[in-house]
């Protein structure tokens, strides 16, 4: 998802046909009504009635409550020196923000162990394979070693179900611990495979139970899913057991709704032979295509 946090482009829709509106952008652009001389619908052949895509990046929750007394803020907080290289390491609610955030709280525990992660950024010229010679333009590479092996949190992508090694992701995913954010096992595994299935991707965290609605519910998860550079949408991800109430599945995609989430319901059903990693895979897929 790298290309989608770095497109500097904002995203409108036509109300009318839904036909999708591009703006080329150094910021997030408003659109200031139906004579904008930047819009256009192609579809309708007229000025569009636009609405945006998602939620614009500065209307983002700042920070969030989770359990524990963990608060996550939508990237960590940078030192001067550090600007340059944390441009290309963060994104807003990314897992690589949340990882740096997790790591720095679970290292105030005194009694908690945590990954000997290095992070590492390396800058280039590009090859120009149409014109045979280096370009002005630069392009970067991103090396996360843990315990002289790829991270398995960051920099590992499994093609299959693979066993937790990563310190950090074991503490994360232990219902039981102190140090755990998920409240259930079903909550735990798809977090496990969700996180080595997207490997060295940029990809947004599955964020485990967000205080949310003023305090009224906790989220299974968040995620932050970029449209661009400038804008996110929200999701709910809810994970629920086969029979859950009609009605009581109805009151809550209202309510996260009138808080502008979308929902995605993933049922774990024993019976249907989907492992979690499955499943895992198919939340990767569409949040893709968001």
């Amino acid at each position: 998802m790298i290309e989608k946090y770095d497109l500097a482009v904002t995203w409108y829709r036509c109300t009318r046909c839904r036909t999708p509106i591009e703006v080329p952008s150094d910021s997030f652009y408003r659109f200031s009504g139906a004579e904008d001389p930047a819009f256009w619908c192609p579809t309708c052949e007229d000025m569009p009635q636009a609405a945006i895509v998602g939620t614009p990046a500065a209307d983002l929750p700042p920070e969030l409550q989770l359990p524990n007394g963990f608060v996550l803020r939508s990237v960590p907080s940078a030192e001067p020196g550090d600007v340059s290289s944390w441009n290309v390491l963060f994104r807003p609610y990314s897992k690589r923000s949340f990882l740096r955030q997790y790591r720095a709280w679970l290292a105030l525990k005194s009694d908690c162990p945590i990954c000997a992660l290095e992070s590492d950024v390396s800058v280039r010229a590009k090859f120009d394979p149409e014109i045979q010679r280096y370009s002005a333009e630069i392009e970067t590479t991103i090396s996360d070693i843990c315990a002289g092996a790829p991270c398995q949190f960051l920099a590992r992508k499994a093609l299959q179900h693979e066993e937790v090694q990563c310190t950090a992701l074991r503490a994360l995913c232990d219902t039981r611990g102190k140090f755990g954010l998920c409240q259930t096992g079903d909550e735990a595994m798809l977090l496990q495979q969700y996180v080595v299935l997207t490997g060295d991707e940029h990809f947004p965290m599955l964020i485990p139970q967000v205080s949310i609605l003023r305090g009224a519910r906790r989220a299974d998860f968040l995620c932050f899913v970029p449209v661009s550079r400038f804008q996110y949408q929200k999701v709910a991800v809810l994970v629920d057991r086969p029979g859950k109430d009609a009605k009581v599945i109805t009151d809550e995609d209202a309510a996260y709704g009138l808080e502008g989430f979308v929902v995605k319901r993933i049922v774990i059903d024993p019976t249907d032979g989907l492992s979690y990693f499955n499943r895992a895979r198919g939340l990767c897929l569409w949040l893709q295509a968001l």
